[in-house]
């Protein structure tokens, strides 16, 4: 006799963000056609309408997905459902999904509504979607530590994400190993190519090349002179273990010893003169 398996309440975080930018990618491409069905009309009429059109795309989506179900197309997708989802908080759903995004636009942004000298309505706004944005990066540390819930909306209405048909596991095609495979590559190579870049020698060539100070290229032996009013050219602070490598210039024995690791030679930052490795002495 076979024993069926309970259903587990785990979803893993990347499917559960997945169904969010499906959601996302969805409304793109409503919008995207409507803007290619609109094209064709005098320019600044739809424009001027554009909020308005939006909370219609988003109401159409959420009427066919939220509204008659417990699921968005981006969960239906990932085999996903709300659970503690009723009619109620789907209205909610909507509001709270559409309802900011078109005061951003309209009033905020258009200055639709007359703002008063001090602009204090706008600045509340602007304080209010701070705040906003400060609460949904405080949800999405909670939900990388929590695993669940990666919108502030499924937080505020206690719904959250759960599987929709028992002990099914996510297709996953080609398409998406070959993309990882690819990513992991990538990866391999800049962790392993990177480090081999001199990156400072690159940097100097480039700036010989667009520098306008003239640039001695001789050899100077000369004795420079340490004072209070000595900084070293590279960290501007007093030198530290003090060096020289033929121009008037005292610097740190590490800050000039980091450009002779990186080049056997260098202009100096101050005065141009070509310093060599050779030539560097203690004071």
């Amino acid at each position: 006799m076979k024993r069926t398996m309970p259903a587990s309440p785990y979803v893993s975080r990347i499917n559960q963000i997945d169904a969010t930018q499906l959601d996302h990618e969805i409304y793109e491409i409503f919008r995207t056609q409507s803007k290619q069905i609109t094209k064709n009309i005098q320019p600044g009429i739809i424009d001027k309408w554009q909020p308005e059109l939006d909370v219609s795309i988003k109401f159409l989506i959420w009427y066919y997905s939220l509204r008659k179900g417990d699921a968005t197309f981006g969960q239906q997708l990932l085999n996903l459902k709300y659970d503690r989802f009723n009619e109620r908080k789907a209205f909610f759903h909507f509001l709270l999904a559409t309802l900011p995004k078109y005061i951003q636009e309209r009033i905020i942004d258009s200055q639709y509504i007359v703002i008063s000298q001090n602009n204090k309505l706008k600045i509340y706004f602007e304080w209010t979607a701070n705040i906003i944005r400060i609460l949904e990066l405080m949800n999405l540390i909670l939900f990388l530590h929590r695993g669940s819930q990666p919108n502030l909306i499924e937080r505020l209405l206690r719904i959250s994400s759960q599987s929709a048909i028992t002990n099914r596991l996510r297709n996953i095609g080609y398409s998406y190993m070959t993309r990882e495979l690819l990513w992991h590559g990538l990866i391999e190579l800049f962790t392993i190519g990177l480090p081999m870049v001199n990156f400072y020698y690159i940097k100097q060539k480039l700036n010989q090349l667009w520098s306008r100070r003239n640039v001695s290229g001789k050899i100077v032996n000369i004795q420079p002179t340490l004072n209070l009013s000595t900084n070293c050219p590279h960290c501007h602070q007093r030198p530290i273990l003090p060096r020289y490598a033929g121009c008037q210039h005292i610097f740190c024995y590490y800050c000039l010893q980091a450009y002779f690791t990186a080049t056997d030679t260098f202009p100096c930052p101050e005065c141009g003169t070509n310093l060599y490795s050779s030539n560097m002495r203690s004071l």
